[in-house]
């Protein structure tokens, strides 16, 4: 029975006059709202311009309120409704925008200025996406502007004089890349000045005016409209430093500190134009004035976590690391749910002071105490990986490894990834995460040069080259891409080019060092000896602890038959310094080269008795056995070294000739197998694999792809010609074979090996 089976019994529900309780007047409203509601969706469901209307509103709000993921989902539910829904491929568009995808805002914008009711929005915004990439991207690719006058006509076509229409011309005739005078920059100020007429006071649209006009000299009526836009919109700071730019130009430093302090007035609530304001200070040699407003602003109580940060790495800009490094300590106190962003600011300014052990242990606390924080992660990774034991830089390889795999598309990370590949030989690894860096981040200048660096580092000159280009058409300036692409032109040879690259450089920065010894260098290949040791001689001057001169100063020797004057000066320089590894190694390495063979491995001795795991002392040294006729021995210390470091650059090879140098070429064909899983291309490695495999029979299409190979990379070789004849004698093609092998003892008619494959 119902009633009276609810706890309490019946007597608890007290009845009115009516006979009715509260609690069934209650149910009944809340029955009847129920009932709207669902009246409500389903009239919704039922209605599809509702429904994407209230997706649409509801996107707005979320983007209003910073949601940006959340509003792109309503947007495409919207769309969904209706794929023609103008309003919501526009509203799309500014959510990927806000979002940082600007390939999928184009693609939004493009269906919302067709099915836009009034398309000069979406067009507008689609225009200034491709005027930003035509001007910030590397090469100026004019399809973009080619879009951008696309729209404009259309737009035209319906209002020829409307505000987007005028307002794209001016950008066109300002990015005109035809117009070698300033005749398109006064066409661009027209446009302009009519765009405004039509839609007065636009901030953005005068500001560009406000500059074309200073590129004209207009400056009094790009003063008069910076001053207009400072007084209409007290918010847009590009004016204010705009004329305090143009006052600075014009030594008129008082109305130039009149506008920065009228900006910071005007905007009290951005305490980041102080920073800004202290930078200024600093740029105009006021650096203790920008100090006192940074501690100002640093010791308010309503600085913040952001504003610290900004502060401290402010510091940093200003050479200033122990006052970068007490504030973040001073706020890690402040905001403790922060410390370990705090301590990643704090590891760089310790780095400034050379404190790195305290840099390490910080970085090494903050992995400890906030272990699923990437960021602490790849720093100590960075730090491991620069300054760590073999262990440490082992594991950092870990880290980045399992970090990159939580970050696929962070270019830093990929970038030490591929910097600690590179360090460890493995530099087919390492350029494959150079490559991924760059995709992530195409403007990543280490990156790029170390796809440079490894392109040398194989002997691919072009690429070398093409790397340097790519950084100069977006840094035109970076010394370190200038010098890849000298270094890429002179490995391959075009020392002409790599002496008009050197001296157009040296126009721009005449005293560089490093460009002086490129030139030097370029002289030395060019056999013009004593230019290139006079210029040697000049920096060494100036740069007496750069071993690389002396060295370079060696070599001039060794060419111009002075081997005795070579070791002499290597070894005064050692005198004077006897306890520098690196002056001993050269000693040991000129030693070597004049045949004093017991001073060389003497050298080598005492240095791998110092750091008995230098693979490369190893290798020199064994070097000196082999000459000297004690191949076991050598052998001996390349098989150990190469038991613990198999990828070590050069070892594989050099233990491989050391095997058949003892005549025991079969445990060399591993090690070349091994080479050329690392570097398909190894001339070396080709060459002799392919005639191994020819002397034994074995795999014979492979010895000819090998053979054929190692002849597109040294095409003139004696040597590899020589081997594809072989291989063409034992598949039996004899007379290609012999017609290779003619040639070849025409040019050494005492060579008994080619006479022997020709017999």
């Amino acid at each position: 029975m119902l009633n009276g089976s609810y706890p309490g019994g019946p007597g608890l529900a007290c009845k009115n006059r009516g006979g009715k309780t509260p609690m069934s007047r209650r149910w009944k409203f809340l029955f009847a709202i129920a009932m709207a509601l669902s009246v409500f969706f389903l009239s919704c469901a039922r209605d599809p311009e509702k429904a994407k209307r209230r997706y649409l509103e509801n996107g707005n709000r979320y983007l209003q309120q910073g949601k940006v993921k959340e509003a792109i989902i309503m947007y495409r539910n919207a769309l969904k409704r209706d794929p023609r829904f103008g309003e919501a491929w526009l509203k799309l568009g500014d959510a990927e925008m806000r979002r940082g995808m600007p390939a999928q805002a184009v693609a939004a914008y493009r269906r919302a200025v067709e099915l836009y009711p009034d398309p000069e929005e979406p067009a507008g915004k689609l225009a200034d996406i491709y005027l930003a990439a035509y001007v910030l991207g590397p090469k100026k690719d004019p399809a973009l502007l080619r879009e951008v006058d696309e729209l404009a006509s259309s737009l035209a076509a319906k209002k020829p004089n409307s505000y987007q229409v005028l307002r794209l011309r001016a950008f066109l005739n300002l990015a005109d890349p035809n117009d070698k005078t300033q005749e398109h920059l006064f066409r661009a100020i027209e446009f302009f000045k009519k765009a405004d007429a039509v839609r007065p006071k636009q901030p953005e649209l005068r500001l560009a005016l406000v500059q074309t006009l200073a590129q004209t000299g207009q400056f009094e009526e790009a003063e008069k409209y910076a001053r207009e836009i400072i007084a209409d919109t007290p918010h847009t700071t590009g004016a204010y430093w705009f004329l305090s730019r143009m006052y600075l130009q014009q030594n008129r430093l008082k109305e130039a500190d009149a506008v920065v302090d009228q900006l910071i007035a005007n905007n009290p609530g951005s305490p980041g134009l102080k920073v800004d304001r202290a930078e200024y200070l600093f740029a105009t040699q006021r650096k203790d004035a920008a100090l006192q407003s940074l501690a100002e602003l640093a010791g308010s109580p309503s600085a913040d976590p952001a504003l610290l940060k900004r502060i401290g790495d402010t510091y940093l800009k200003f050479r200033e690391p122990q006052k970068a490094y007490d504030l973040f300590a001073a706020a890690i106190q402040k905001f403790p749910s922060q410390k370990t962003e705090f301590r990643l600011r704090m590891i760089p300014a310790l780095l400034a002071m050379q404190r790195r052990d305290e840099a390490i242990r910080l970085a090494e606390l903050a992995v400890k105490e906030d272990p699923s924080n990437n960021g602490a992660l790849s720093m100590r990774a960075s730090l491991w990986l620069n300054f760590g034991t073999k262990e440490q830089f082992d594991a950092a390889i870990k880290d980045l490894q399992q970090l990159i795999s939580k970050e696929p598309n962070n270019a830093v990370i990929r970038y030490n990834l591929g910097r600690a590949y590179q360090a460890r030989g493995e530099l087919d690894a390492a350029r494959t995460q150079y490559a991924e860096a760059v995709k992530a981040s195409r403007y990543l200048t280490a990156a790029h040069l170390g796809l440079g660096m490894i392109a040398l580092a194989k002997g691919e000159h072009g690429k070398a080259v093409s790397e340097a280009d790519e950084i100069l058409a977006y840094d035109p300036s970076n010394l370190a891409a200038r010098i890849l692409r000298v270094n890429g032109l002179i490995s391959g040879g075009n020392t002409n080019q790599a002496r008009i690259d050197i001296n157009n450089y040296l126009k721009d920065t005449p005293d560089n060092p490093d460009l002086r010894y490129q030139l030097a260098i370029v002289n030395f290949l060019d056999r013009r000896y004593q230019e290139a040791e006079s210029q040697f001689r000049a920096l060494q001057k100036q740069f007496p602890a750069d071993l690389r001169l002396l060295y370079a100063i060696a070599e001039v020797m060794l060419r111009t038959n002075r081997q005795a004057d070579a070791l002499r000066l290597v070894q005064e320089a050692w005198r004077k310094d006897p306890g520098n590894p690196a002056l001993q190694l050269a000693l040991g390495n000129t030693a070597m080269r004049v045949n004093q063979l017991d001073l060389a491995e003497q050298q080598f001795r005492t240095l791998l008795g110092a750091h008995p795991d230098a693979v490369d002392i190893v290798m020199r040294l064994s070097e000196v056995l082999r000459r000297k006729g004690q191949t076991p021995a050598a052998l001996e210390l390349l098989k150990q070294a190469y038991a613990k470091n198999p990828n070590y650059p050069g070892l594989a090879l050099q233990l491989a000739l050391t095997h058949e140098a003892m005549g025991d070429w079969r445990s060399a064909l591993p090690l070349y197998e091994a080479i050329l899983k690392q570097d398909p291309n190894h001339l070396i490695a080709l060459n002799n694999l392919a005639y191994r495999y020819a002397d034994m029979g074995k795999d014979l299409d492979t010895a000819l792809t090998y053979a054929q190979r190692a002849q597109q990379r040294a095409p003139t070789s004696d040597d590899v010609v020589d081997t594809l004849a072989w291989v063409y004698i034992r598949k039996n093609l004899n007379d290609t074979a012999i017609s290779l092998l003619k040639p070849l003892i025409a040019k050494q008619p005492r060579n008994p090996l080619f006479h022997y494959h020709l017999g």
